[in-house]
C-alpha cells in the first residue's frame, strides 16, 4: 500500500486534471488490462526479475561501501513481494480514485477557479475533499484485495512462518499460513485446524477494524462538507 497508494493516487489526479483526452483515452485500458493480469503472473515476474534484481543491487551497494559483495537482500523477501504487490495494486488505486474524482460535480471546480485559485489549489482543498470518501472505500478495497492475496507471497516471499520486522528477510502472511495449516486429510478438531481457524479470526478482526476506521473517516468528513 505505501508503494501503491501514492503512484495509484497521483496517476489518477493526472487522468482526471491534467492528462489530454488522447492521453487518457491510452493510459485508462491499459491499467485496466494490468488489474486484469492472473496474480500467478506476477508471482513469477517477482521470482524470476524482481527479487534477483534487488538482491544484486544490494550486492553491489554493499560492496561498493564495504568491499563485501554479500547481498543483503535475498531473493525471496518482504521487499520483493511488497514492491510487486504494489505494482500489482496499482491499477485498482488509479482507476477507482480516477472515476470517484471526474465524478466531483463541475461547478465546484469552476467555483474554485473563478476565485482565483490555482489549479494545482483547487485539486488539493476543492476536489480531494469532495472525493475523500469515495476515494478512503477504493483504498479500502485495494487493501482488502492486498490481505487476501497468496499467490505473489509464496513466490516472492517464500513460506517462512516468522515475526519480524526485518523487510530484506523471507517471510509469509496470514492466508499462505492457513493454506499450510489446511493441507492434507485432517480432522475438524486436530490442532492444525484449530490453528487455521484462529488465524482465519484474527484476518477478519484485523479487516473489520479497518473497515470501522475507514467509515470513521468517511462520516466526520460528511459531517464537515454537508
Amino acid at each position: 500500500m505505501l508503494f501503491a497508494v501514492p503512484v495509484g493516487l497521483f496517476s489518477a489526479i493526472y487522468m482526471a486534471e491534467y492528462a489530454r483526452p488522447s492521453v487518457r483515452a491510452t493510459a485508462k485500458p491499459l491499467l485496466e488490462i494490468l488489474a486484469g493480469i492472473p496474480t500467478i503472473v506476477y508471482g513469477f515476474f517477482a521470482l524470476v526479475t524482481v527479487g534477483p534484481f534487488l538482491r544484486d543491487i544490494s550486492a553491489e551497494l554493499n560492496g561498493l561501501v564495504t568491499g563485501d559483495y554479500t547481498s543483503f537482500i535475498q531473493a525471496q523477501s518482504v521487499l520483493t513481494a511488497g514492491l510487486v504487490m504494489g505494482i500489482m495494486l496499482i491499477p485498482f488505486v488509479s482507476s477507482l480514485s480516477d472515476d470517484i474524482i471526474t465524478q466531483v460535480p463541475r461547478a465546484m471546480r469552476d467555483g474554485s477557479l473563478g476565485l482565483g485559485a490555482t489549479r494545482s489549489e483547487t485539486i488539493k482543498r476543492v476536489i480531494l475533499p469532495a472525493a475523500l470518501p469515495g476515494i478512503v472505500g477504493a483504498l479500502l478495497l485495494t487493501a482488502s484485495r492486498a490481505v487476501g492475496e497468496t499467490m505473489i507471497v509464496v513466490l516472492a516471499a517464500g513460506v517462512a512462518a516468522r515475526l519480524q520486522l526485518n523487510p530484506f528477510e523471507p517471510m509469509t502472511t496470514v492466508t499462505v499460513k492457513i493454506v499450510n495449516q489446511l493441507t492434507g486429510d485432517l480432522e475438524f478438531t486436530s490442532p492444525q485446524t484449530l490453528v487455521a481457524f484462529a488465524l482465519g479470526i484474527t484476518l477478519f478482526v484485523i479487516t473489520l477494524c479497518l473497515n470501522i476506521y475507514a467509515l470513521y473517516i468517511v462520516r466526520k468528513y460528511r459531517e464537515q462538507y454537508e
